[in-house]
């Protein structure tokens, strides 16, 4: 009896030596990295348009044609990159919202800078970590107001499909550390005929 444990216990030791030959057999080194998680990043397109967007699908796949186009060295698919903005399926730190929480994002520029991170609520946390705030050249469309009592859905041109200039939406500018990065108008937006950038995140 003793003998025939004896020989299970060999056979298994040997089995669990082959199969552990290779630390992730089978190619699972992607879920080891999927465990350790992977960097979020941000950056402010270089291409303007209107608020007529296309929704917010349509303000997505200006982010992944810009990562593509401006910013090709960022790292992750264009796939990954979505817009920061709010609407009706897009609210701040609800349904489509595509911050994470308790999660840092940092920008290139060219080298790695944390901008700012996420509350529990997936908000980010102001004053940002980056002193100068967003890194970008012009303002972007955002849909959000803050007006230092927290986030909440503002004007987003029609859900991001207007260009009339008697419709109007939230925006927020770069180099600030404040709300005024996501409400640079303090509750009050620009009409939606104006032709601005967008904010762009890894998702």
């Amino acid at each position: 009896m003793a003998l025939r444990i004896y020989t299970l216990v060999l056979l298994l030791s040997g089995l669990f030596s082959f199969a552990c030959s290779k630390p992730f057999p089978g190619g699972d080194e992607l879920i080891l990295l999927g465990l350790l998680g992977k960097t979020r990043y941000l950056f402010v397109t270089t291409s303007t348009n209107t608020g007529a967007l296309g929704g917010v699908s349509g303000a997505d796949l200006i982010c992944q044609n810009a990562k593509n186009a401006e910013v090709p060295s960022l790292p992750g698919s264009s796939l990954e990159y979505v817009a920061l903005l709010a609407a009706s399926s897009r609210v701040p730190g609800g349904a489509g919202w595509p911050l994470f929480p308790n999660t840092s994002y940092y920008a290139m520029n060219p080298g790695q800078t944390l901008i700012f991170h996420t509350d529990g609520s997936s908000l980010p946390v102001l004053p940002m970590d980056n002193a100068t705030g967003i890194p970008g050249a012009g303002d972007y469309w955002t849909g959000i107001t803050n007006t230092g009592s927290g986030y909440s859905s503002g004007t987003n041109c029609n859900n991001w499909g207007s260009s009339n200039f008697t419709d109007d939406a939230n925006y927020g500018s770069p180099g600030l550390q404040t709300e005024t990065a996501f409400d640079s108008g303090v509750g009050f937006g620009t009409t939606c005929d104006t032709l601005l950038r967008l904010l762009c995140v890894r998702n």
